[in-house]
């Protein structure tokens, strides 16, 4: 029998060893272990945490604005506000708001093009109204450390209340994202009455190749006066969990951990005190997840569209390439649960019929895959990979690059019996060897996949 993958539920995103020195009084006592250094520069403790905070909000109107703006946001914030009000006095620091319009040569034109990028918080009835929107007032936020959580709350209520007062449309400077009044309450305010927030829906995640994996970067942290955090040579398999370790750190930084001087970070998800990021960072097989891993915390290089805020580097202990040390410590916090495998039999027809479609298709699609892959744009291949016992397991591996006659990328399944292999493994094989394929276009367009169809469809009908 062939084992094949079931529908691939995980598509996108240390051995602890501990020897006792029994020392005899005549023998000299051990040498103690040397201390662990950072990969890097830590990151410096004084940065950790700024004094001030600056970020802002623009609201673009989709026609020029009848009345006063200014005027009218800043009644609306005497009015109702408090936590936003008071002028900034030294020594006595207390938040400000300064709202501005913006001259229409400061404003880029919003096409089609931004909106695919940056618009999947606008509402299908509002993206209409945004394109082309050439009027716009900026709401900007200077607010102290000590007060950042409750000037968040009443800087994202005042937002949305003028936002929706002057039929406009939002779009976060920082996080780079156009919004809906209607999305905005729903992700900014709805749920949270004060207190630590839930950070997942205050800051964004970009994902992109760099260096023949992923780069995961956030922006938003600046408006908890924080730093926003990185991760470097993420394989692409594995960027779901790396995004659920980088919510947990960047939760719990917002809830008060602090690196070591040394650079330390010990990461513990059994201390993550809000709700909805303990849900999103449950435990893929709690059997086998520690939930704490001991990581880094170092001083991150800085990136073409980087925000302008200091880098923290999630950075991975111990030996082995970047992408086993990630997964070691994924594996410590999360768990390690190999994926469903359905059996088939060699020479199936329905399923090599299937292959044959996909390598028709792939040939099609080579001159754009030659060109470079570049998210949001995906490329998975499923082929068979030789089995401890000498048989094959047919797993899916996200494409990178291809070469000649050879698809390469990293593994995105975890092995059911290839103990050489694991999620994330940098593997390659042959176009003639591939029996499916998982294409996202850049439009967010999907095609392909159809042996997990009719794996699926076998399973629910207990062939």
């Amino acid at each position: 029998m062939f084992p094949h993958r079931a529908p691939l539920a995980r598509l996108l995103g240390v051995l602890l060893l501990s020897l006792t020195a029994l020392a005899h009084a005549a023998e000299p006592s051990p040498k103690a272990p040397a201390t662990p250094k950072a990969p890097g520069t830590p990151f410096p403790q004084e940065v950790l945490h700024t004094s001030e905070l600056f970020y802002s909000v623009l609201l673009f109107h989709p026609t020029e604005p009848k009345g006063n703006v200014v005027a009218e946001a800043n009644a609306l914030l005497a009015a109702k506000y408090k936590e936003l009000n008071g002028a900034w006095k030294s020594g006595a620091p207390a938040p400000e708001v300064v709202i501005e319009r913006v001259s229409q040569d400061k404003l880029d034109p919003i096409d089609e093009e931004l909106l695919r990028y940056f618009g999947g918080k606008v509402e299908p009835e509002d993206r209409k109204r945004l394109l082309g929107a050439k009027h716009a007032t900026a709401l900007n936020f200077h607010i102290p450390f000590a007060k950042r959580h409750e000037s968040l709350l009443a800087a994202m209520r005042f937002a949305h209340q003028l936002a929706t007062q002057q039929k406009a449309l939002l779009w976060d400077a920082e996080t780079r994202e156009y919004f809906s009044p209607k999305s905005w309450k729903e992700m900014r305010v709805d749920g949270w009455t004060g207190g630590v927030p839930s950070i997942p829906a205050h800051i964004t995640m970009h994902v992109y190749a760099s260096r023949g994996a992923q780069r995961m970067v956030t922006l938003g942290m600046v408006k908890l006066g924080l730093p926003d955090l990185v991760v470097e040579q993420v394989p692409g398999s594995m960027t779901t969990e790396m995004g659920k370790l980088v919510n947990a750190v960047a939760q719990l930084l917002t809830e008060g951990l602090e690196p070591a001087k040394t650079g330390e970070l010990a990461v513990d998800l059994t201390r993550v005190k809000d709700a909805r990021v303990q849900r999103m960072v449950a435990a893929d097989d709690p059997k086998t997840a520690r939930r704490n891993a001991k990581l880094w915390a170092i001083e991150g290089r800085r990136d073409n569209g980087d925000p302008e805020n200091p880098l923290l580097e999630i950075a991975f202990p111990g030996s082995g390439s970047a992408h086993e040390r990630q997964l070691a410590a994924l594996d410590g916090l999360f768990g390690k649960k190999p994926d469903n495998i359905t059996a088939a039999p060699p020479g199936d027809p329905e399923l090599e019929a299937v292959a044959r479609k996909a390598r028709a298709r792939l040939n099609e699609l080579r001159p754009r895959i030659a060109k470079g892959i570049h998210p949001p744009e995906v490329l998975l291949v499923k082929a068979g990979f030789r089995t401890d016992d000498d048989n094959l397991e047919y797993m899916w591996m996200e494409v990178i690059t291809w070469e000649k006659d050879r698809l390469k990328g990293t593994l995105a399944n975890e092995p059911f019996n290839v103990s050489r292999l694991r999620r994330g493994s940098p593997v390659d094989v042959a176009e003639s060897e591939v029996q499916d394929y998982l294409y996202m276009s850049p439009n967010g367009t999907r095609e392909g996949g159809e042996s997990s169809t009719i794996l699926m469809r076998r399973e629910q009908q207990g062939q």
